[in-house]
């Protein structure tokens, strides 16, 4: 009784830590894996060991971060632009924070009556750009995870990004409207990439069979 008892146990902690893995994956193989696990136990285990444990988790996170199957070379190199076009946020949000002050005293300078606008612009920019990063990144991978409305929010990004440098076009405040406008150029030709990248038709045959991923 002890004995079935001691690989009950094991059992309830071989499936939680199992849980972790894809609904799909467990569907498919959690019984077999199971299986296997109990069978390489050593006699009179009760608990999953700590390396063990790690080594499942660690499958586990794999997994789950693991493209299904490997992208085409347009959604790979449209996942590479979308990295660099979070360094470029990355660079823009450093530029603002070491030409703060030249900026500034330049602007105070030659027309004072527009720093309140050119600084209610810097605030903005420099909150963007970390939400830009994460937004860049967060968009590369599910591209590349292949999950169509991945395509949508970055025709939405580019948009924005096209509205922004039209206004960039618009302003003519000095040093900092010339450098934003170089940031948003940069940003905007990375974006109009990607668009042509992820709308190609390789792009297309891969997303469209599998709109909706194992969870």
């Amino acid at each position: 009784m002890s004995e079935q008892a001691d690989q009950a146990r094991l059992e309830r902690g071989y499936r939680r830590l199992l849980a972790c893995y894809p609904a799909s994956f467990r569907r498919d193989s959690e019984e077999e894996i199971l299986a296997v696990l109990l069978d390489s136990a050593q006699a009179g285990q009760r608990r999953v060991g700590l390396a063990e444990s790690a080594d499942l988790i660690r499958g586990a996170v794999r997994m789950r971060l693991r493209p299904p199957g490997r992208p085409p070379r347009a959604l790979r190199s449209a996942a590479r632009l979308m990295c660099l076009a979070a360094a470029v946020e990355l660079g823009c949000l450093i530029t603002i924070a070491v030409t703060f002050s030249s900026v500034r005293l330049d602007i105070l300078r030659h027309d004072p009556a527009h720093w309140p606008a050119v600084a209610a612009q810097i605030i903005i920019d420099a909150a963007a750009a970390p939400l830009g990063m994460a937004l860049w990144l967060f968009l590369a991978r599910a591209v590349c995870r292949g999950q169509d409305w991945a395509r949508l929010v970055s025709g939405a990004l580019f948009c924005l990004l096209s509205a922004k440098l039209i206004a960039a076009l618009a302003d003519h405040a000095g040093a900092y409207a010339r450098a934003d406008l170089v940031a948003g150029g940069v940003l905007w030709v990375l974006a109009l990439a990607v668009l042509a990248l992820i709308f190609s038709r390789p792009a297309t045959r891969y997303i469209q069979p599998q709109p909706q991923l194992s969870r």
